[in-house]
């Protein structure tokens, strides 16, 4: 606990996880530990990796 970093990436917002988890309350309590002392970032901008299938 707290020794090392952890990089977590999704496309889903955390106010969707509730839904993808199947459990408001289930999200809620992983939510609470994962963003306890993190830091978020969100990236904003057009997706590499669909610019690469269309092209």
């Amino acid at each position: 606990y707290e020794r090392k970093s952890t990089i977590i990436t999704t496309n889903v917002p955390l106010s969707s996880w509730g839904a993808v988890l199947h459990s408001t309350a289930t999200a809620e309590a992983i939510l609470d530990r994962l963003v306890y002392h993190s830091h978020a970032i969100k990236i904003k901008g057009k997706s590499y990796r669909l610019a690469s299938v269309n092209s």
